[in-house]
């Protein structure tokens, strides 16, 4: 099954785990439908993956390629929210300043 995922995922990688049982209990549809995150700590005859908590936690089983999934966090860690704003703020600005110099130049 790891040979369906689009871009292989590698050890030290942030992933999701679906949750299987949700599709079977009526009650819990609008509960999260994955848990995690997780790090990958190696895979394992190119099938299922070991897996770890972020706090070094290691779950009992393994997890299918097809029940996990790869999660982007929105902020890098040990930076805050402001700080990643800052440089995106920071970052636009520079664009607008090299816009500006391109317009003076063509005329």
């Amino acid at each position: 099954m790891a040979h369906r995922l689009r871009n292989l995922l590698e050890p030290g990688d942030l992933v999701l785990v679906y949750n299987k049982p949700l599709e079977s209990q009526w009650g819990l549809l609008l509960k999260n439908r994955c848990n995690g995150s997780y790090r990958i700590i190696n895979q394992i005859n190119n099938g299922p993956y070991e897996l770890e908590e972020l706090d070094g936690t290691k779950p009992t089983r393994k997890f299918a390629a097809s029940h996990i999934k790869r999660f982007c966090p929105r902020v890098m860690k040990g930076q805050s929210s402001s700080e990643s704003e800052n440089e995106s703020i920071e970052e636009s600005e520079d664009e607008g300043s090299i816009l500006e110099g391109e317009e003076i130049e063509q005329k």
